[in-house]
């Protein structure tokens, strides 16, 4: 079972990747492209109606062949895509609620654009391999080359400020977690700006347990020593960046 989740959660992040890269190769790079379940989002800030369908059309012919795959995308989902004169803007960003689009304003503006591209392209970098720690602690054990590719951004994006955000798994005592989940995302901070991104640029933030991808005991069998580590377990350990606002 766990081998056939692990090939199914492969396959979603090639093909994911798969349909960034035809994006940006394309110049839609406003566009982002997320797994939400069964599905693979496209969303951004489009400038018109025809270029927001262009993009849609370029990931549905980049991964067609892909998508039809047992357990990848059952549905390619556009609908995040927004432009002027749309009914409603949704922004890609987590933190940012739906607004509804004034009559006669622009539905964007410069600085939301820059905003989501950046958010995007930190998004990216974050994906590109795996970040990992010292089994209970903070030291950096590998994703030094993710990194250093999140840094390249973030210097490009210096006019927002960047949270550095730690998880752990839902194991073992809470107040450790949250400890836990802070020092390593010091450790992070630290690295970038060792690679010379500003210090004022980037804050680091521990949460522990608290915001979990997923049920990562679905059976209900809680930390029992000795029992193996699992795919779910592995999604809650994770390094999240999110701009939070203007530098």
């Amino acid at each position: 079972m766990w081998v056939h989740y692990q090939r199914m959660v492969v396959l979603q992040e090639e093909t994911r990747s798969l349909a960034q890269e035809s994006l940006d190769k394309a110049g839609f790079t406003f566009a982002r492209a997320d797994t939400l379940e069964e599905r693979l989002m496209i969303s951004g800030f489009s400038v018109d109606e025809a270029t927001a369908k262009a993009a849609c059309s370029t990931v549905v012919d980049a991964v067609k062949d892909r998508a039809s795959l047992p357990g990848v995308f059952a549905k390619i989902d556009c609908r995040g895509i927004s432009y002027p004169g749309s009914e409603v803007v949704r922004s890609p960003l987590p933190t940012k609620p739906d607004a509804a689009v004034t009559p006669g304003t622009p539905a964007v503006t410069p600085s939301q654009q820059a905003e989501a591209n950046c958010q995007s392209r930190l998004t990216e970098a974050g994906k590109t391999g795996t970040i990992r720690f010292e089994k209970g602690s903070s030291p950096l054990l590998g994703g030094q080359e993710v990194l250093d590719r999140v840094a390249v951004v973030a210097k490009a994006c210096s006019s927002f400020k960047i949270e550095i955000g730690g998880h752990t798994d839902t194991g073992g005592a809470a107040d450790l977690n949250q400890r836990l989940s802070q020092r390593r995302a010091n450790t992070v901070r630290d690295f970038l700006i060792s690679k010379g991104v500003p210090a004022s640029q980037v804050t680091a933030k521990g949460y522990g347990e608290t915001q979990p991808l997923v049920n990562d005991f679905p059976n209900g069998n809680g930390d029992i020593p000795g029992q193996p580590d699992s795919p779910l377990r592995e999604q809650n350990r994770r390094i999240e960046f999110k701009i939070t606002e203007s530098n």
